[in-house]
Parts: C-alpha cells; structure tokens; sequence
C-alpha cells in the first residue's frame, strides 16, 4: 500500500531510470479498485441454494466466473501496464517465487492437468488483481476510500437482501447443501452463511482501518453493521475469531519486541491447528475438546479432516495437483464406502490439510513460508519496535484472520475464496511496504 511519501518515493526511482509516470484519474482508479474489491468478496450474489444441480461434480467450473475474473484481469493488466510494471517487483520475493515454481510443478504432474491448469489460472488471477489493488490505489486515503465503499455496497446489499428476497438471502429447510439446523440463519447475498460471516470478519477489520484512515463515523457504521450482520449468521468460527485477532493485534501495539510479536502472532495459530487436527491425532486433545464442546467433531469435519490425511498419505510427495481433487468424479462418485458428507466435500475445511492434499507435503512447507515466515519477517522490515501504522496493521489482520482460519477452512489457495483474495493482498501489500520503507531511509 501507498502513502503519499512512497508515492514521491516512487516518482524520484522513476525518474533516475529516465521514465516519467503516466497517471490515471482518481475516478477510475476507485472504480476499478472498487469493482475488484467488491468481487473478491462476492461475486455470485443470490445464489439459489435449492438448485439439485449444486449437487452434481463441478469440474467444468463457473462460466460467470470465469468470465468477471478475465474481463478484471484485463482491465487491470492495462492500468499496471500503464502505471509500470516494475512497481510489481517488490514481490519477486524467493519465497513467493519457490511458491509458485512448486505450484505450476504441481499442475504436471496433477491427476487431472487440465483442470489443475483451470483452478491455478484463476488463482493467479486473483494474485494479479490483489497485487494491482495496491499499485492502482493513489494513496493510503484513497484505499480506505474505496474499502468503504466496497464495504457499504456489500453490507447494505446483505441487509436488504435478508429484508427483500429471504428466500434468497436466508437459509431454509430445502438447502442441499446445508445443514437442518442451518435454517432461519442469514447469508445475505452470499452463497452461504459460514462465507458471508468471514467477509463480516473482513469488514470489521476495514472498518476500524476506515475509522483510523479516513473517517471515524463512516468507519464505526460498517463495524456495527457488519457486526450486526455477523450474529445473524450465527457463524460460530467467523465469531470467535474477531476477539482474538482484535487482542492479539492489540498487544502488538503494547509488545514491540521483534520476537515477542511473532509469539503472539505465531502461538493462536498453533493453537487452532492443534485444536482442529488434533481432535483426530491427538487423544488428549481430543478429550479435553469433548468435555468443553458440545461437538468435538467441529460439525462432523473431523471425519473429512481424517479423509484428507489418509489421501495425503496416497501421494504424499507431489499431491493429487493444484484444484485436482474435491468436487471431481473421482470424490464424489469414486467409492461407495464414504459418507455423502465426504462425498460433497468441496475442501478439507482445513487449509494446511487442502495444500498437502493438492500440493504435497513439500508444497505444505514452502506454503507456510509465503504465509507464516514472510509476512512476520516483513512486519520486523516495517515496523521493528515501533508501533504500528494502520496500513500495516489492516494487512497484518487480514493475515491473522487467515491463518487463524485455516485450522478450520480452505483460504491460502483458492482464488474463488474472499479470505484467499484478502491475505494475498495482506501479504503483498506487506511486501510493498518493505520496499518503500528502505527508500525512505
């Protein structure tokens, strides 16, 4: 993200190379912004949960889909092509760069190439449009600007959807993909409740960045709706986690030590990873989980975790590839002995499991090096011992919400997923943030 000294920062390292910067108006830099912003939170809206068809393999993908992302990718390929390739290369980070080598290895040796080759070009979509968020936005104002916005679109659509179209907005009885006891329960304009509670989450988090940033009052309304919004999904992970990252990120302002923040940072995590998969691997975990929750299976996804492990253990070196396994024939219709709940799985419900499955186990540790080790070594680049700027401390949120999220969902590689677009831009933005502080020293 840029503020207006990184801007200048920019200008002068342009100028050395001899090349003036071509501008683009304020007007449509919000609007583009502002359109990828909105669909990287929801771009199916109303989604009609009693169509049988939601039931059926889904390895053709969504044609509308695909179909946004492209015509997005075209219209921000333009304006970083006019704006400068070269802001994109703070992020030609090793890391990033193994990440993506071992991906695209993935995609040859996938069980299913051309579908893996389907899922990773969307992905890459979505990295391309996260990254050129931050290189379109003219300013840190300017980004909260168009967050709130994006924001207000999103949360009063919701509203008005729960109000207007309930039987499109609400959970009923005649869901096939959802639970009995899911009914009377808000989703909004999303596909699902668990999914309109996460960018409830995201929200939230904006909307303190909008009050810090931009403006106070606008910022407060989008927390309160969206908080509102949230208890009407009854979303119990999206829920418990905005405590913790509001705590946690909290201390980070009180707690300035490099390794300190990282052990406040790292330790929730471990800890929802121990809580998740350890109900299946770790009888004590699991006992304890029984005597405190009601259900210790969290929703019966300790049966697809176990699921997920034994598929893991089938080709643990190269994975099935990229995007190749969930919601394929081979899952869904390829065996008689698993449960109809594996069988319409469309992830693990676990991003760290999810990235074994598709990647391998060496695709799972170069993952948490993009995720776990670049961004808190970035966060020491940015910060050090100081405290903590807004900018920084939104993208350091949405990571935590991420990662926090993963013990219980698939969000680190799945472009279709609002969480995945955020930590990308999260992440990135980070990056970004690295480079332009050496400038300023």
């Amino acid at each position: 993200m840029s503020s207006a000294a990184q801007i200048d920062a920019g200008r002068v390292a342009e100028a050395r190379s001899g090349r003036a910067a071509r501008d683009i108006p304020d007007w449509m830099r919000i609007a583009l912004n502002g359109t990828v912003i909105v669909v990287f939170w929801n771009h199916l809206w109303f989604a009609d949960l009693s169509d049988r068809s939601l039931l059926e393999a889904a390895e053709s993908g969504s044609l509308l889909t695909q179909g946004i992302f492209i015509a997005l990718a075209l219209a921000m390929g333009a304006a970083l092509w006019r704006l400068g390739l070269e802001r994109l290369r703070p992020l030609m980070s090793w890391p990033i760069l193994l990440c993506a080598g071992w991906l695209a290895l993935t995609i040859l040796t996938s069980v299913e190439p051309l579908l893996s080759i389907r899922r990773a070009i969307l992905l890459l979509i979505a990295a391309m449009l996260a990254a050129g968020v931050l290189v379109v936005a003219r300013s840190a104002r300017q980004f909260a600007l168009t967050l709130a916005a994006s924001a207000l679109i999103i949360v009063i659509s919701s509203f008005l959807a729960v109000a207007l179209v309930p039987q499109l907005s609400v959970h009923s009885a005649f869901d096939v993909q959802a639970e009995p006891d899911h009914a009377g329960l808000w989703r909004g304009i999303f596909p699902h409740k668990n999914e309109a509670g996460s960018v409830m989450v995201i929200l939230i988090l904006v909307g303190l960045y909008v009050a810090a940033t931009l403006s106070r009052f606008t910022g407060w309304v989008i927390v309160l709706l969206s908080a509102i919004f949230l208890v009407g999904t009854n979303s119990k992970t999206a829920m418990a986690t905005v405590p913790v990252i509001l705590a946690v990120t909290g201390l980070c302002q009180v707690f300035r030590g490099p390794w300190l923040r990282a052990l406040l940072l790292v330790a929730p995590i471990l800890t929802f990873s121990i809580l998740s998969i350890g109900s299946i691997f770790l009888p004590p975990v699991k006992d304890v989980l029984e005597l405190l929750l009601k259900d210790a299976s969290f929703t019966g996804r300790s049966e697809i975790w176990q699921f997920a492990v034994d598929n893991i253990l089938v080709r643990p070196v190269q994975g099935w590839g990229y995007g190749a396994f969930w919601l394929t024939e081979r899952t869904m219709y390829g065996s008689a002995t698993i449960s109809t709940w594996v069988n319409g799985a469309r992830h693990a419900h676990n991003a760290f499991l999810d990235t074994a499955l598709t990647t391998g186990l060496p695709g799972l540790g170069i993952a948490l090096l993009v995720y776990l080790y670049g961004p808190l070594r970035d966060l020491n680049r940015i910060a050090g011992a100081r405290t903590i700027d807004p900018t920084t401390m939104l993208f350091i949120r949405l990571w935590f919400f991420a990662m926090i999220s993963a013990s219980f969902e698939s969000v680190l590689f799945n472009g279709n997923n609002p969480t995945c677009c955020m930590v990308m831009l999260a992440i990135f933005g980070l990056r970004m943030r690295t480079q332009h502080a050496l400038v300023r020293r």
